[in-house]
């Protein structure tokens, strides 16, 4: 019997409302992906008013709304780049030469998105993420080694040892203040 805790539900709601917000712009796509667009209900017959709109012309900047392809690629993208620590001018930078678009608020939905998504990947795969962290810092410890920077391998191995629960406290004890 698995419960989820009430925290970990919200945000899965909220990923859901953004995702299902950011998925509506293409509601229908063909096999390889690529929206399908309805027809405009223009009756030529009649002249152009507030009953019957003109048909639309896109101009040549238009971009046709994301494919649920497309929204996953770019939300894996805004993960790695928040995993790359770039400053948020950056992001926004880099998403509008690879995705075109310029409008702050659907590059932060997008961010928001990847953010909400990171934490919920780490949180179920825990023993994953600390393996790898753990990996990571033996091979800098074995560098710092082979560099004779010995302390540096000495903070490396005390916080494996953290990350794997065998040092919970502080080596050092705090100082008594008098």
């Amino acid at each position: 019997m698995s419960r989820k805790a009430p925290a970990t539900e919200a945000p899965v709601d909220a990923e859901q409302t953004l995702l299902e917000e950011l998925r509506h712009a293409a509601p229908e796509q063909d096999a390889d992906g690529q929206p399908l667009w309805p027809p405009l209900a223009v009756d030529p017959s009649r002249p152009v008013g507030k009953g019957n709109p003109p048909r639309g012309r896109r101009s040549q900047s238009h971009k046709p709304r994301a494919t649920h392809m497309e929204v996953e690629t770019r939300i894996a993208e805004a993960q790695l780049w928040i995993a790359q620590r770039l400053p948020l001018a950056q992001m926004r930078e880099k998403a509008a030469q690879n995705w075109g678009i310029t409008n702050i608020k659907t590059v932060s939905k997008y961010l928001a998105l990847a953010r909400q998504r990171m934490v919920l990947e780490l949180i179920s795969d825990r023993r994953r993420h600390q393996a790898e962290q753990i990996f990571a810092l033996n091979d800098c410890a074995r560098r710092a080694m082979d560099a004779g920077q010995f302390n540096a391998a000495v903070g490396a191995f005390r916080v494996i040892a953290e990350i794997g629960g065998l040092l919970r406290a502080p080596i050092k004890p705090p100082e008594a203040k008098t």
